[in-house]
């Protein structure tokens, strides 16, 4: 079993756009697609053309990331790419982790992959 997560998205050519911008190459549809999959590393990330639907039990995600590098190097490409950081934090069992969000203001957390 592998962990594929879902995301609804309001505007895919712009959930596209940003996920690229991570590094994500998409594996399966297209921009004016209803479903998108992207490859991100080693991750698959799905992403279907409509808000959730909290009457149909669909609930917002929030995505992590464990990067591969020093975060101040992350900072600086997120920067770069137009992915402002909106915060950075620190939790006792993930470690330092910088805060984005998606143009759905999905929650995106990079922190530190241990080598």
């Amino acid at each position: 079993m592998e962990l594929r997560p879902l995301v609804h998205v309001g505007d895919m050519a712009a959930a596209i756009t940003f996920y690229e911008k991570l590094g994500a190459e998409v594996i399966h549809g297209a921009r004016d697609s209803e479903w998108v999959l992207l490859q991100l590393g080693t991750v698959q990330l799905g992403l279907l053309a409509r808000p959730a639907d909290e009457s149909r039990g669909e609930t917002p995600v929030e995505l992590h990331f464990g990067a591969a590098g020093p975060l101040d190097q992350w900072e600086r490409r997120l920067h770069r790419a137009g992915l402002p950081v909106t915060e950075v934090t620190a939790d006792q069992d993930l470690g330092e982790q910088l805060c984005i969000r998606t143009p759905d203001g999905t929650t995106v957390k990079i922190s530190q992959r241990e080598p």
